[in-house]
């Protein structure tokens, strides 16, 4: 069997030139100085022919795993924008299981992608991860206001027992235990 490559030609070109080919890759924004054709978005041949405008050779097959490889990590940076904006309406009648599923999700997709990709560099993976981030924030948010709403029930219900058994003349140690038993609440 072979050996996955590690590499790629296009780790080779200037930085600047990465940013331009990510611009067409994701954006389809041709670049002012592209001599061919500017019409539609931009195909794999456009991106090699620009990469040789500029003195660079590179394969259209690794243009292919490029732009497959910045697609992805776009759409994950959107995810993590959408999940920014999910927390942000994060209030009492808008939290709920969907919001922790869904980053739930995003997160094993972006692990997922991540493993099986051997070529990310550190800023491709650091663009990920961040993603990932934000998607746990609003999976530990759910819990949180889960937990405070699952407290805040609890403690109206035993104020309701308490006042109503008070009201009926129950004994205080029998009302303790009725809640203990009934409420599974339990001092310490």
């Amino acid at each position: 069997m072979a050996q996955r490559r590690t590499h790629s030609s296009l780790d080779k070109l200037p930085a600047s030139l990465k940013d331009e080919l990510i611009r067409m890759l994701v954006d389809n924004e041709y670049p002012i100085e592209f001599a061919g054709d500017k019409t539609g978005k931009p195909k794999y041949e456009d991106i090699v022919a620009y990469c040789k405008q500029r003195g660079h050779i590179v394969s259209r097959s690794a243009v292919g795993r490029f732009g497959m490889t910045m697609r992805t990590i776009s759409r994950m940076k959107q995810a993590g924008l959408i999940t920014r904006e999910v927390m942000k309406g994060l209030t009492d009648e808008k939290a709920s299981a969907t919001q922790k599923a869904v980053a739930e999700m995003v997160t094993a997709v972006g692990i997922e992608f991540i493993s099986s990709n051997e070529t990310f560099t550190a800023k491709e993976i650091s663009e990920v991860a961040k993603a990932i981030k934000d998607c746990a924030a609003v999976a530990i948010a759910s819990d949180k206001y889960t937990r405070e709403q699952l407290t805040k029930k609890v403690a109206a219900a035993t104020e309701s027992t308490k006042a109503k058994l008070t009201k009926a003349g129950v004994d205080r140690k029998l009302i303790q235990e009725i809640i203990d038993e009934h409420l599974g609440v339990v001092k310490s």
